[in-house]
């Protein structure tokens, strides 16, 4: 596999240095193949999902956005800079190491609705969906 002749110049001290636990994850998912780019026709459409423990995560990796809960209540109140979810992302397109699926037009609407809610679980276990903070802006 192309990719992996890559990782061989990877320095995973580093990655797992820079981004310590996160990092660890991140390398996790992209050796499982959770990484995803969906690919929709004939619009051309690209989205990135990675596939968490939780669900699927809504990635836009222009603005540096992860749907996941980690994101959410980390990174978003400066706890953390970045969560697994987009150092994943990010290193599977820099390698190539990534899913592609390939879905009609006629399902983007439909997969992303899914895609752009969070499920939040309550201290008694009961999950309720939100919306994402990108569908908040809407």
């Amino acid at each position: 596999m192309k990719a992996l002749e890559k990782v061989k110049d990877l320095d995973l001290i580093q990655l797992i240095r820079d981004f310590g636990e996160r990092g660890e994850k991140a390398w996790e998912l992209l050796r499982e193949n959770r990484v995803k780019r969906y690919t929709f026709k004939p619009s051309g459409r690209t989205v990135w999902i990675v596939v968490g423990r939780e669900g699927d995560h809504l990635i836009y990796p222009a603005v540096g956005y992860c749907g996941c809960d980690d994101f959410y209540f980390s990174v978003m109140e400066g706890k953390a800079l970045v969560c697994q979810h987009l150092i994943a992302q990010r290193l599977a397109e820099r390698l190539g190491w990534f899913d592609t699926v390939e879905e009609s037009d006629e399902l983007f609407d439909v997969l992303m609705n899914d895609w752009r809610f969070l499920k939040i679980e309550n201290a008694s276990g009961k999950s309720s969906e939100v919306r994402t903070a990108v569908e908040l802006k809407r």
